[in-house]
C-alpha cells in the first residue's frame, strides 16, 4: 500500500518533493519497521522466554539457598572442630605447666639434698681431721 501524504503537505512541498519524500519514507519504513505478525511472533516468543526465565530464576534461588545451607553447616562443623582443638591445646598447656612445676620442685629438692649432703660431709671431714 503506497504512502499518501495529506493534501496540505503536497501543496506545501510540491508534487515532485512530496513524491520523493514518500519514496524515501517508504524505503525507511520497509528497512526499519516490523510487520504486525512478526511483532506478535516476537512478543509470543518473549512471553515464553519470560516464563522459562522465571523457572530458571526460581532454580537459581533454590541453588543459592541450598549452597548457603551447606556453607552454614560446614562453617558450624569447622567452628566445632576449632573449639575442640582449642580445648585440647588448653589441656596440653595445663599439662606442660604441671610438668614445669614438678620439674622445678624436683630440682629444688635435688639442689637442697646435695647442699645438705655436702654440708654433712664437710662437717664429718672436719671432725675427722681435728679429732
Amino acid at each position: 500500500m503506497p504512502i499518501t501524504l495529506p493534501r496540505s503537505v503536497e501543496e506545501t512541498l510540491g508534487d515532485e518533493a512530496a513524491h520523493d519524500f514518500t519514496l524515501w519514507f517508504e524505503a525507511i519504513l520497509v528497512e526499519r519497521a516490523v510487520r504486525r505478525d512478526e511483532y506478535r511472533e516476537v512478543l509470543s516468543r518473549l512471553d515464553i522466554l519470560e516464563e522459562e526465565m522465571g523457572d530458571v530464576k526460581a532454580a537459581v534461588t533454590d541453588l543459592h539457598r541450598v549452597t548457603d545451607e551447606r556453607f552454614d553447616r560446614m562453617n558450624a562443623q569447622m567452628n566445632e572442630r576449632f573449639d575442640r582443638m582449642t580445648d585440647r591445646s588448653d589441656r596440653v598447656n595445663e599439662r606442660f605447666d604441671q610438668m614445669y612445676e614438678r620439674m622445678t620442685t624436683m630440682l629444688r629438692w635435688t639442689v637442697g639434698t646435695l647442699a645438705l649432703l655436702g654440708t654433712i660431709m664437710s662437717i664429718l671431714l672436719a671432725i675427722a681431721e681435728f679429732a
